[in-house]
């Protein structure tokens, strides 16, 4: 089975590789959304900020450790700031997300364009197990949305963004991305083997993606939201998967101190978002096989 999800994963992957319009809007549209938002509110949030007395980006946990110390007042400005969060690296997290999300999220429609040219019919009446036609398309999702994801990591760092943690924190985040991205491609197929047109998916799809985005921690803090939105982003799966690449990538409590420092205090929170986005891909995945193994009868 593995050996065919393989074969159609590859498949998947040339035709992609093969659309470089859609390579170059795939990869421009989070960066996009990361320099307009990122630049936007770089003086920081809105209620979540110290710029009345002089102080850039988000605060951290470290920045009201200085702010509490009876430190020279020019020393502690200087230590403030340094210990503060840029929205743009904040936000770097929350794109990051966006973009696996999506690129997962759309996997389906190539389910759509394989019944409509006929491809799925051949797949159906050659010997391989059926369930490996939707493994392959999770295949493919997954790995497109990997080198995309690393890509726009790169490219966040190179117009503003910190990676804190450094490549130690980029080869942390990586684990949750997959398992992100499997869930939500699971899903995708599903959806794409149940619909008979092309529109219909992008529709479902668009309606799905959106809300999802806007109430998780992608752009802010959940702590900021209101509280019926907070509990509606705590069963939010991309939550958990931003809140995992974010301390990937920032770190903890000393993360603006960067190296091994920032990896401190990490781990119990990225234990609850394995713990989460685990269940997530598991609950997904047997939805989705038994959704396409009853279309495909």
């Amino acid at each position: 089975m593995l050996a065919e999800a393989w074969y159609i994963a590859v498949r998947e992957i040339k035709h992609f590789y093969r659309r470089r319009i859609q390579i170059v809007t795939s990869l421009a549209t989070p960066i996009i959304w990361l320099a307009l938002f990122g630049y936007a509110l770089s003086g920081g949030l809105p209620g979540f900020s110290l710029s009345n007395i002089g102080i850039q980006g988000i605060p951290t946990q470290l920045t009201f450790i200085i702010l509490a110390l009876g430190l020279d007042p020019v020393i502690k400005y200087v230590l403030l700031n340094l210990t503060s969060i840029s929205y743009i690296s904040f936000l770097s997290s929350g794109i990051v997300a966006m973009t696996v999300m999506f690129t997962a999220m759309f996997a389906g429609v190539s389910i759509v364009w394989d019944k409509r040219f006929g491809y799925l019919n051949k797949l159906l009446i050659s010997p391989i197990p059926r369930t490996s036609i939707m493994l392959g398309k999770m295949i493919s999702a997954t790995i497109r949305a990997m080198i995309q994801g690393i890509i726009i990591m790169v490219l966040a760092v190179l117009i503003g963004a910190r990676i804190y943690t450094g490549p130690i924190g980029v080869m942390i985040a990586i684990p949750y991305m997959i398992l992100f991205t499997l869930g939500f491609s699971g899903m995708s197929t599903a959806v794409g083997i149940k619909l008979a047109d092309h529109e219909e998916f992008f529709g479902v799809i668009n309606l799905i993606l959106l809300p999802l985005f806007f109430a998780s921690g992608a752009l802010v803090p959940v702590e900021l939201m209101p509280g019926w939105l907070q509990a509606v982003a705590y069963v939010n799966p991309l939550t958990y998967a931003v809140d995992a690449i974010r301390n990937a990538m920032l770190g903890g409590v000393f993360g603006p101190l960067g190296g091994g420092y920032a990896l401190i205090g990490i781990g119990g929170s990225l234990l609850v978002d394995a713990a989460a986005l685990s269940m997530f891909v598991v609950a997904m995945v047997s939805i989705g096989v038994t959704i396409f193994r009853k279309a495909l009868k």
